[in-house]
């Protein structure tokens, strides 16, 4: 494997991503070209979870998918929105580019949201595939679509009450722009399959987001797998010693352990996997 960061350019805002490019296995006996998850990471648009970038690439990875982990827009001087969807078509559309001998499948690029970043991926999986949003947000001059997405413990609504963000004034620094608030009102027939999980007892993010979504999906007809699990705190990652925070226990889930080999499970047979 081999790793790599890019700093990718929108006009004179720059940004980075980072790949985790999987090499070529000789005795496999012919070029094979893997599919590729672009990881958003939360971290409540202040900050980018470092617990839900490698820990996650390198379990992908053990899955045969390259993967890009994007470092998007956090509050600041400028609203995160619309810009983070600006740098999610553009990484797309970089994907879409790189050359052959990158042996990237770019019919089978997958998102995958997290927490906060599962925002930005709900939102994209709405005007990414709509052709007015698209050019509403600036980001019709971007090529390449991506296949499918992935959801762990997402922000889908920002409007539900008790649950992330909890003030008004957050709210308008993420987005001044109402629309992208509910990001389940996006959504259209055109909207890409998705996956998602997490659990009943999330103190952070109001369990509503998730099946709000869900069921959106669902009257669009739109292949749709949703796992709720009993109980398990918010933003546990893999749920595993690998993403436990040191000395705190309650990061670790064995049953919710087991979303990332239901995600696979899932893609497998929405024939998204090598």
């Amino acid at each position: 494997m081999k790793t790599e960061e890019y700093n990718l350019n929108i006009s004179d805002h720059q940004f980075k991503v980072k790949g985790y490019w999987l090499d070529q296995v000789a005795d496999f006996g012919r070029k094979v070209d893997y599919p590729v998850v672009v990881i958003c990471p939360g971290g409540g648009f202040t900050f980018h979870s470092e617990r839900e970038e490698e820990p996650l690439a390198l379990r992908f990875s053990s899955f045969a998918m390259h993967v890009v982990v994007l470092e998007y827009n956090l509050i600041g001087k400028k609203p995160v929105y619309p810009l983070a969807l600006q740098e999610m078509a553009k990484t797309i559309d970089w994907l879409t580019k790189l050359p052959e001998s990158m042996h990237i499948d770019k019919s089978k690029i997958i998102l995958a949201g997290f927490s906060a970043g599962g925002h930005i991926v709900a939102a994209y999986n709405g005007i990414g595939t709509d052709e007015k949003l698209r050019e509403k947000y600036q980001i019709d001059r971007y090529s390449g679509q991506h296949a499918a997405t992935i959801l762990g413990y997402p922000v889908t609504d920002m409007t539900v009450k008790g649950s992330f963000p909890e003030d008004e004034q957050t709210l308008k620094k993420i987005s001044p722009d109402k629309t992208l608030w509910k990001t389940q009102d996006l959504l259209n027939k055109k909207s890409k399959p998705t996956f998602i999980w997490l659990t009943r007892t999330d103190e952070l993010v109001n369990v509503t987001n998730s099946l709000t979504y869900a069921n959106r999906l669902a009257q669009l007809n739109v292949p749709t797998e949703l796992h709720m699990y009993e109980s398990g705190i918010h933003g546990l990652a893999l749920a595993t010693y690998v993403t436990k925070k040191p000395g705190k226990n309650k990061y670790l889930n064995r049953r919710a352990a087991g979303w990332i080999d239901l995600v696979m499970s899932w893609l497998e047979m929405m024939d998204l996997v090598l």
